[in-house]
């Protein structure tokens, strides 16, 4: 191979990668906007799970009253 065909080989790997580090960027972006919608997401169903248990616990204890006060009569 001669020096030019060298270096248009060279030249055009090089463009190839660049366009493929484009491609990984783009995607790497795309990723990172899932993961902080997902990462909200997951936060806000745990606010939401706290809530329902502290929720349950509410009932539990007055069911548990409330069986207190039916045994007494």
């Amino acid at each position: 191979m001669s020096k030019k065909s060298d270096i248009k080989a060279l030249t055009d790997e090089i463009s190839r990668l660049m366009a493929a580090l484009e491609d990984v960027n783009f995607e790497c972006q795309r990723l990172e906007i899932i993961n902080v919608n997902l990462d909200f997401q997951l936060k806000s169903i745990s606010r939401e799970l706290k809530q329902n248990i502290a929720m349950l616990e509410t009932l539990e204890e007055e069911n548990k009253k409330l069986k207190e006060q039916l045994g007494k009569k």
